[in-house]
């Protein structure tokens, strides 16, 4: 099933004109380091074709965030998964490593008011998608950029001094060009593909330390590539689901 993140993007764009309407302004600006570890399972679809697969995968997170005192600044966010060494096996293909890897650089504007925050994250996606072949090492490489936006509501349950407990959430779409390179093939080919994020999970803040339990969950879809001679790259749709673990500095 191909979704499509365009569709949200009246609701998010509503969520973020109301949401300046409750900002208030912190004593001082507010930086977070954080990262994450998470394992669940990654499918991969070609359509068209049976070189499909599901197989458990591990993701790795590294993000920093930090804004003034108004609400105003940015932040980094790299994440990386890999998959076992035996995906396609199952469907009668040779055993290829799947590996991705994604860089979101991105402005922020901060919503907060009382026991309420929003970030609201614009920017550019930078997406790596590699399937290697591991007999060969042949690789199949689906490089994209273009714009993300993202949405982080969080709500503090509760509060004593300096520890608090809060459930949060984020949502994120984008799309992009994405650029196709086939080992041993001369062709370029280009296509598009759209991305979506989603997470939701618990933090408990114990003075500066932050620690979080979270269910994470990325999808991708790429259109089929613009025709190189007779040859086209197939579509696909990709997905990972997992529990992470996060951890994290605030200051």
């Amino acid at each position: 099933m191909r979704f499509r993140p365009a569709t949200l993007l009246p609701t998010l764009f509503a969520a973020s004109l109301l949401a300046p309407l409750v900002a208030q302004d912190r004593d001082e600006p507010r930086f977070r380091i954080g990262v994450g570890l998470s394992g669940g399972s990654f499918d991969f679809e070609t359509e068209g074709s049976n070189l499909d697969d599901s197989d458990s995968a591990g993701m790795f997170r590294l993000q920093f965030e930090g804004t003034s005192s108004r609400g105003f600044g940015g932040g980094l966010r790299l994440e990386s998964l890999a998959t076992d060494d035996d995906f396609f096996v199952d469907a009668g293909f040779a055993a290829t490593e799947v590996g991705n890897g994604s860089l979101f650089g991105h402005f922020t504007y901060r919503v907060e008011a009382h026991r309420f925050a929003m970030p609201i994250r614009a920017g550019l996606l930078l997406n790596g998608l590699v399937l290697d072949e591991v007999s060969s090492n042949d690789e199949v490489t689906y490089g994209s950029f273009g714009p993300y936006f993202e949405i982080a509501p969080e709500v503090v349950l509760a509060r004593s001094g300096k520890t608090q407990w809060s459930l949060y959430g984020e949502v994120g779409f984008g799309g992009g060009v994405t650029f196709i390179d086939i080992e041993g093939d001369a062709n370029e080919y280009e296509s598009s593909t759209g991305f979506f994020g989603l997470e939701f999970g618990t933090r408990l803040l114990l003075n500066k330390i932050e620690l979080g339990l979270a269910v994470v969950s990325r999808w991708q879809s790429m259109d089929e590539s613009e025709p190189e001679g007779s040859q086209v790259v197939r579509a696909y749709d990709a997905d990972y689901h997992g529990l992470m673990f996060t951890f994290g500095v605030v200051f």
